[in-house]
């Protein structure tokens, strides 16, 4: 059986209670949070600025790596005797520069100018033992000996040919 209080109420106020939006947080709450949004800022600031040193890094490495210093290569009209090959190696292209060389092995790389911000580069070329090589840049031919067992390093910039005895790439 059923007594009046346990009967529905129909008092519109029984429902009615206070509706809290956010409970109230201290001062150390909100540094924090300014603190978090600090960090989190920072962070995806910082992406760029990586991106950015590696870059750099990266194009430093590589001038070092492939421009090496040493002793001017001397330059001939024509092959000496003893830097002729029995038979040397068949010319090669690279960049639109005409190499031949005598003896060895080549490595060439396409390596970025010193500005980061540039998508320029030169060829450069390695002969770990070439004797003599031949550089032809706009149809101008030159001759360089560095002689039999030494490497070479030809770099092409602005025009410009430049060769130097000894070193070769590091490993």
């Amino acid at each position: 059986m059923r007594t009046a209080s346990d009967a529905p109420s129909t008092d519109p106020d029984r429902f009615a209670q206070p509706i809290r939006v956010g409970r109230r947080r201290g001062p150390m709450f909100a540094r924090l949070q300014t603190a978090g949004i600090v960090v989190l800022l920072t962070a995806i600031a910082s992406i760029p600025i990586s991106v950015g040193v590696g870059t750099w890094a990266t194009h430093r490495a590589s001038l070092r790596e492939w421009l090496v210093r040493g002793p001017p290569c001397p330059v001939a009209v024509t092959p000496s005797p003893a830097t002729r090959g029995a038979r040397p190696p068949a010319p090669f292209v690279f960049q639109g520069i005409g190499f031949a060389y005598q003896i060895g092995d080549a490595f060439c790389a396409a390596v970025p100018v010193e500005n980061v911000f540039s998508k320029a580069t030169f060829p450069v070329c390695n002969f770990d033992a070439p004797a003599a090589v031949e550089v032809t840049v706009g149809g101008r031919k030159m001759l360089f000996e560095p002689g039999v067992g030494h490497s070479a390093t030809v770099a092409i910039r602005d025009g410009k040919v430049s060769c130097v005895i000894g070193a070769g790439l590091r490993d």
